[in-house]
C-alpha cells in the first residue's frame, strides 16, 4: 500500500520556501520539531543531520531565518510530514482548499476550451493544504525535472497575469499556447524577436529545453505561486 505525502514550495523568493503564516517562520519552533521528529536532543545532532556548521542554526535563530531547501531535503529522506513540521499540527479537512486543477489528460481539452464556462465548470477540483490567493489555479507540471526519488506528480499553482506585459522575467509562469498546449517554466524575454518569450521548461545542465513562445499564440498566462508535490511512497 502506498502513502501519499503532499509537500508544497513556494516559489516566490528563493531558495524554495514553505508557507506558514503571514508574520514568518517561528525559526526555533520549527527545529524544535525537526529535532522531536528526528528523535534527537541538541543542535549540534542537527547539524550533523543537515550538513551545517554547529554555529549556523544558532545564526538562523538570530536572523530568524532558515535554509529551506536542507530542511526539506532533510525531511523527505526521514518520511517526516512537512505540515507536521511547519504548521505543528496534521491538517484536517476543514483546513483544506479547493483548487481548479487541470491534469496532464485533460491539458488538450484545456487549450481547446479555455474560454468555455461549461469546460471550465467541469474541471476538477482538488483540495490542496494550503492556501492560495482567490482565482488560483493549478495545472500539472510534466515537464519540469524533479529528484531521482520522487515518484508521484507535480501541480504548479498560479495566479492569472493579464498580459505578457506583466509578466515576471526569471519566475515560474505557466503559459497556456493555443498552437502548442501548456508549458510550466521560467520566463525570459526574447531578445531576437519583440513580442516573444523563452520558456525555460527544463533547466538540466545537459539538456536545456527553451520554447520560443510569441504573443499571438498566448491565450492564458499564470503567474506560479506554488509547486505541489504530491509524492508516493512504498
Amino acid at each position: 500500500m502506498k502513502a501519499n505525502k503532499t509537500n508544497n514550495l513556494s516559489v516566490d523568493t528563493p531558495p524554495p520556501n514553505y508557507t506558514t503564516s503571514e508574520e514568518g517562520p517561528d525559526v526555533e519552533r520549527i527545529l524544535e520539531n525537526l529535532k522531536r521528529e528526528l528523535g534527537i536532543k541538541t543542535n549540534k545532532e542537527l547539524s550533523i543531520l543537515l550538513e551545517v556548521r554547529a554555529n549556523t542554526i544558532s545564526t538562523w535563530k538570530k536572523r530568524n531565518s532558515l535554509d529551506y531547501a536542507r530542511l526539506i531535503e532533510l525531511s523527505s529522506k526521514y518520511n517526516i510530514d512537512l505540515n507536521q513540521l511547519f504548521l505543528n499540527r496534521n491538517l484536517e479537512s476543514d483546513d483544506l482548499q479547493e483548487v481548479i486543477t487541470v491534469p496532464k489528460e485533460l491539458q488538450y481539452q484545456y487549450v481547446t476550451k479555455w474560454n468555455n464556462e461549461l469546460f471550465l465548470k467541469d474541471l476538477p477540483r482538488y483540495r490542496f493544504p494550503f492556501h492560495f490567493r482567490p482565482g488560483s489555479r493549478a495545472f500539472q507540471a510534466v515537464d519540469m525535472v524533479y529528484p531521482a526519488d520522487f515518484k508521484g506528480i507535480a501541480y504548479a499553482v498560479g495566479t492569472p497575469v493579464e498580459s505578457i506585459d506583466e509578466i515576471v522575467f526569471g519566475k515560474l509562469h505557466v503559459l497556456v499556447s493555443s498552437e502548442r498546449g501548456i508549458f510550466v517554466g521560467r520566463v525570459e524575454k526574447n531578445m531576437q524577436y519583440a513580442r516573444t518569450v523563452n520558456v525555460i521548461t527544463n533547466e538540466n545542465k545537459v539538456m536545456l529545453s527553451e520554447i520560443s513562445m510569441p504573443e499571438r499564440e498566448i491565450i492564458e498566462i499564470w503567474k506560479v505561486s506554488n509547486i505541489i508535490l504530491q509524492d508516493f511512497l512504498d
